[in-house]
């Protein structure tokens, strides 16, 4: 039966808007007969030649073939020089296109070696395959980080890489499968069996171009392609808005959510983000219940500034929200309810929502492990990464916990006073449902530059190498005794079921063996030592080392992509009982969504690049793509990272955790930004740096003399000295006082004030930063 044309465009927007891959609907490959103009068509009938018009580029590597009905492009010659082969140049002048092609990988050089479907390449003649021009990259590992890649040709040898995906498995040697490429304008989507793995915007200077089909390292043996015309445009990427800020010079201080009522000035509260209600008509309610209007209208206003975050109850406003998402981008809002299914099929429906799960209201929660390791379990079943904790864990210890754990924890407060808010704010909380908004931007605003509310966490990269071999327990051993709040280790899975930690794929250079480590029994393994006679540790030992210090979190690396890694991980955490103080991380895409079944309650890594392609708004897009479809934290080598994009990724929710510092001045930099948390070799370096301060609650000035308060201050280390506070923050109405340059205070007149005291900690010459303690009642004699 012949499907209409207006159905299946019709039902094909609906799908491919809410396709996001990963855990999210699962659709079936996008149809070859795509209703619309025909541009191409071939099924390679003709043994022996090229089809009429079709040519093997100029300095191929390899060669190209048809046979058997298919055509065949063999790149084994090369890994990295491309054999490609170009379609017929009539194609230059298209702008608007639909290519799919159904394709099979056979032999290949290594797992990383791609096939790629090329298009918008610049016209040219013969067989030159000018630059530049996109193409759609499909690593036979396809479920590595890389595994999927949009890049742009810009001149020969330089790669400018748009976005990487993972595909949720490995391409099968031999198995068809179908790759779409469709380009509307400035838009392109690229799918792998129906599963949308890029959504991006191109050079509107690139608007057209021809295509092509290229190999580097493998056999790709195409069965069919077809060339379609794409009349019908793609949804618009809507810009993710710059939100407005507190007016604070603090370093990723926490973002403000202000809950709305009827009359809400939300430029005045200075706050991020806006709280609605939001029914099944996808109406918007303030707190009190009253209408304020639609989402549809609220998401097409220019001037907003500020980020939705919507609460939601039930299942028919997910639907509601699915229906939305066919016409509109709803990729910069945050679902908010206390219903961990709720939210879990929502963002298995909508996978590029944000999501955050309310424990506010449970009173049976307390400030003990049990219950933190509750919270963390319920909001990574949830999906989400954001929680708002219940009251009885908004202090410090409980806080930290749920960061170890790499979980965003926000507060729901009703401070009306600066005193309060200030209180709530030195807990080190993420973010802040304020319902005196107005109160907390106003503290935040007189906190100086490089202000530290929040402890960036420090873990030891593979223990302290430059100390003691890697991946060992003694180097691991050293970290945490120089204060690091996590120790990192990689793991294999051994013949014979065991985990075992090591972190390249053969023993050769750590240890005194050669060969694969999979390919090794625990027997064999424990023979090893490394080069100064170390015992290669199981993860069971690191798990008996350190399960009785539960302020140390273990950073899990799977190396391995094996799935069957996952069910013995599993019993070895449950047998250690463990769980309230790991993490899983991990480069292969695939071992993320695994977790979300087998492991649901444990918080994912992903370890990958920073993207870098000169678009702040396409650079955020890219790290909020890649956590939402993995429900992960961001992990990214530290390149490239720079403050606008954690910035405007913090009102978002995502946590950055980059690796690996082993320049100290950099280390110190990205310290003071206030990183969530930081991977080196080098874990010392961070012993004496100042976390905490504490002070008597009240003290007592002279007016017209300097007021000295002392201070006990924690180090990262566990070390404790006492010092004077040298930087004040004066908080209300106050009598009159002088705050010097160099961060001393003086009262002039006498009376009461609220003084928070800070210390600055200079950790080189270019960089320091201040950490503040609870409000001091001070009086003025």
């Amino acid at each position: 039966m012949r499907t209409s044309p207006t159905l299946l465009v019709t039902a094909l927007a609906l799908a491919l808007a809410a396709c996001g891959g990963g855990d999210g609907l699962s659709l079936p490959p996008p149809a070859l007969e795509q209703p619309a103009k025909l541009l191409l068509d071939e099924s390679f009938d003709k043994n022996g030649e090229l089809p009429a018009g079709w040519r093997l580029a100029n300095g191929s590597a390899g060669s190209a073939t048809v046979r058997d009905g298919s055509l065949y492009i063999d790149g084994r010659k090369h890994s990295s020089t491309m054999t490609t082969v170009l379609l017929p140049e009539s194609l230059q002048t298209q702008a608007n296109y639909r290519v799919d092609i159904d394709f099979s990988y056979l032999e290949r050089n290594d797992a990383a070696r791609w096939g790629s479907i090329v298009y918008r390449a610049a016209a040219g003649k013969g067989a030159d395959l000018p630059t530049p021009y996109y193409q759609f990259a499909m690593r036979a590992n396809a479920s590595a980080s890389n595994g999927a890649e949009l890049a742009q040709r810009t001149a020969k040898d330089t790669w400018n890489v748009i976005g990487k995906k993972a595909h949720g498995e490995d391409i099968v040697e031999g198995r068809v499968y179908r790759a779409s490429v469709v380009v509307h304008g400035n838009r392109v989507r690229h799918y792998l069996d129906g599963t949308l793995l890029h959504d991006q915007e191109l050079d509107p200077a690139q608007a057209q171009g021809g295509l092509g089909l290229s190999t580097a390292g493998l056999v790709m043996k195409v069965d069919r392609i077809k060339v379609s015309e794409q009349a019908t445009p793609l949804p618009e990427l809507d810009g993710f808005i710059a939100v407005q800020d507190s007016g604070t010079r603090a370093s990723m201080a926490p973002t403000l959510v202000q809950p709305m009522r009827a009359g809400t000035d939300l430029s005045a509260s200075r706050a991020s983000q806006a709280l609605y209600e939001l029914d099944a008509k996808l109406s918007l309610r303030g707190e009190a219940g009253e209408d304020l209007g639609s989402l549809k209208a609220l998401l097409s206003r220019g001037d907003r500034r500020t980020l939705p975050v919507l609460r939601i109850r039930d299942q028919a406003t997910v639907q509601a929200l699915v229906a939305l998402s066919a016409t509109q981008d709803l990729a910069d809002l945050t679902l908010l309810s206390d219903q961990v299914e709720l939210l879990r099929s929502a963002r298995q429906a909508l996978p590029k929502l944000r999501s955050a799960l309310d424990l506010s209201a449970d009173t049976r929660l307390g400030a003990n492990a049990r219950d933190v390791l509750s919270v963390v379990q319920s909001t990574n079943r949830a999906l989400a990464k954001i929680v708002v904790l219940p009251q009885a864990l908004l202090q410090r210890a409980s806080i930290e916990h749920v960061q170890r754990l790499l979980i965003t924890p926000w507060a729901r407060s009703s401070a009306s006073t600066q005193a309060e808010a200030a209180e709530l704010l030195v807990s080190g909380v993420n973010g802040v449902i304020a319902s005196h908004g107005t109160v907390f931007a106003e503290v935040l605003a007189r906190l100086p530059a490089n202000t530290l509310l929040r402890k960036p966490l420090i873990t030891g990269h593979r223990g302290m190498p430059g100390k003691a071999d890697e991946n060992t327990i003694e180097g691991s051993r050293l970290a945490v005794e120089a204060g690091a709040d996590a120790v990192e280790n990689d793991i294999y899975l051994t013949t014979d079921g065991h985990l075992v930690v090591m972190h390249d794929a053969t023993v050769n250079r750590t240890t005194n063996g050669t060969g694969e480590i999979e390919k090794m029994s625990l027997a064999e393994v424990k023979k090893l030592r490394t080069k100064s006679g170390y015992a290669v540790p199981t993860l069971e030992d690191y798990f008996v080392e350190f399960k009785n210090n539960k302020k140390v979190t273990l950073f899990v690396e799977i190396k391995s992509t094996k799935p069957e890694i996952l069910a013995p991980l599993r019993a070895l955490i449950e047998r250690h009982g463990v769980a309230d103080q790991l993490v899983l991380i991990t480069f292969h895409g695939a071992q993320l969504q695994r977790l979300k079944t087998e492991l649901p309650g444990v918080t994912g890594g992903f370890l990958t690049g920073t993207p870098n392609t000169g678009k702040p708004g396409a650079d955020l897009r890219a790290v909020l793509d890649e956590t939402q479809t993995y429900s992960s934290t961001f992990n990214p080598s530290y390149a490239n990272l720079a403050p606008p994009l954690l910035e405007a990724a913090k009102h978002r929710g995502t946590t950055f955790w980059p690796w690996t510092f082993r320049d100290r001045k950099d280390f110190n930099r990205f310290y003071s930004y206030g990183i969530h948390g930081l991977t080196t070799d080098d874990a010392w370096w961070a012993a004496d740096f100042v976390t905490s301060v504490a002070s008597a609650r009240s003290a007592s000035a002279s007016a017209g003399q300097p007021f000295t308060l002392p201070l006990t201050l924690l180090t990262q280390g566990k070390g404790t000295r006492s010092a004077p506070a040298n930087r004040f923050v004066v908080l209300g109405d106050a009598p009159a006082h002088t705050v010097n340059a160099d961060g001393s205070l003086s009262f002039k007149l006498p009376g009461s004030a609220l003084v928070m005291p800070g210390y600055v900690y200079q950790m080189d010459e270019n960089s320091a930063y201040t950490v503040f303690g609870a409000p001091v009642s001070v009086t003025v004699r």
